[in-house]
């Protein structure tokens, strides 16, 4: 198993239903490629954490970097991991504002996402909960 930690800028704000459409094709996609994680958007911010073979994480995070709607992709994390933290989901997802977007499939409030994994190390969870400090209103 392998992980990728990343923050990047958006370079314009999305629309719940701008946010609805990637939240559902990476869904598919991860689903497709055996990725799990959680999607993070607030203040025009991504963090993005990205789990499974090291293999497919590398080339969707490479696809991920090239994708226009955002710039300044940068990895925090990138390394092995003894296992998933979000095995459960395909593409967990936490939008930029809550009230208005609690239908969207896959949504996870920032009191519903916990990083409690035997395999993450103490490093890496202080990481995502700084990264996710970034992104949260």
């Amino acid at each position: 198993m392998h992980h990728i930690i990343y923050l990047s800028c958006a370079v314009a704000p999305f629309t719940s239903a701008q946010l609805q459409a990637l939240l559902t094709l990476a869904h598919r996609r991860n689903t497709e490629l055996a990725i799990t994680g959680v999607l993070f958007y607030a203040n025009e911010r991504f963090m993005q954490v990205l789990e499974g073979e090291e293999e497919a994480v590398r080339a969707l995070y490479e696809l991920i970097k090239r994708d226009p709607r955002h710039h300044s992709v940068i990895a925090y994390a990138d390394k092995p991991i003894v296992e998933r933290s979000f095995g459960e989901w395909a593409m967990a997802f936490q939008p930029s504002s809550p009230q208005q977007v609690l239908q969207l499939a896959g949504y996870l409030g920032p009191t519903d996402v916990t990083v409690e994994v035997a395999g993450l190390s103490p490093k890496d969870k202080n990481l995502f909960d700084l990264l996710r400090s970034f992104t949260l209103p």
